[in-house]
């Protein structure tokens, strides 16, 4: 392995030599907008894969209007009338895939009518020079963990960022991505939750958790995911999510 401001208007009075004194200057301060609560972008994706013979359940974010990025090994053999995203609200909508790809382990549903405010992804910013043993920093993992009735919100560590080489999620030939290594408790569901930082963007996304060290994670960098995640942000045509990788088991890069 290698590798905001706040808006002061003032409104002035005329006057001349007949008109009354002036009134002082008054100072109206606008608000500023309601920040974007994150959990309400962190949606719980569900489907069926009939070629596994399993239900599929995962986790995913909104990162543009009515569409969510989530790990394509999620929603890989899917059928398309059975997937369904609920929010953390509760509310349903049915989605479809509309970018898949089992190389980069990316995958994007389309969501019409899905209201959720989209996050920010965004490259983490680290320093040229680091000491060893440091992490980059920490950041908050929302994921909708197998069997969990509501959204769980953890912090870890982002302990570094390597290049992993290994097979694709079919296992047909093998890939190379950047990742970020991450250390805290990982459950099975995490495989599509985001890691948001301290400026509420998103780092990361969850791709599984190392077999032999379950407190150690990998999630695809900023830069893996972008590429597909920007080609369909006007997707709306359903594409094939081939067949079931027939191991939704969390894996090591």
């Amino acid at each position: 392995m290698r590798w905001f401001w706040l808006l002061a208007v003032l409104v002035l009075v005329g006057c001349s030599a007949t008109a009354p004194a002036p009134k002082a200057a008054r100072e109206v301060a606008v608000p500023p907008k309601a920040p974007v609560r994150v959990e309400q972008s962190v949606v719980h994706i569900e489907g069926e894969a009939p070629s596994c013979d399993v239900m599929i359940q995962g986790t995913g974010f909104v990162y543009a209007p009515q569409r969510v990025v989530t790990v394509a090994h999620v929603v890989a053999g899917v059928i398309p009338v059975s997937l369904v995203v609920t929010t953390v609200g509760g509310e349903v909508y049915e989605g479809s895939v509309v970018a898949f790809d089992p190389d980069v382990d990316v995958a994007v549903l389309y969501v019409p009518d899905l209201p959720a405010p989209p996050l920010r992804i965004a490259r983490l910013s680290t320093f040229p020079l680091r000491l060893p043993g440091m992490s980059l920093g920490e950041a908050r993992l929302l994921s909708h963990s197998k069997g969990a009735k509501r959204l769980v919100a953890q912090q870890i560590k982002i302990e570094g960022r390597i290049e992993g080489e290994g097979p694709n999620i079919y296992r047909e030939h093998d890939v190379s991505r950047m990742m970020l290594t991450v250390s805290g408790h990982m459950d099975a569901g995490v495989s599509g939750a985001p890691l948001i930082v301290e400026d509420g963007t998103v780092a990361g996304m969850m791709v599984g958790a190392a077999t032999d060290e379950p407190d150690r994670g990998y999630a695809l960098t900023a830069e893996e995911i972008l590429p597909v995640a920007d080609a369909a942000t006007d997707a709306t045509r359903h594409v094939s999510t081939r067949k079931c990788t027939g191991d939704r088991s969390s894996r090591t890069p």
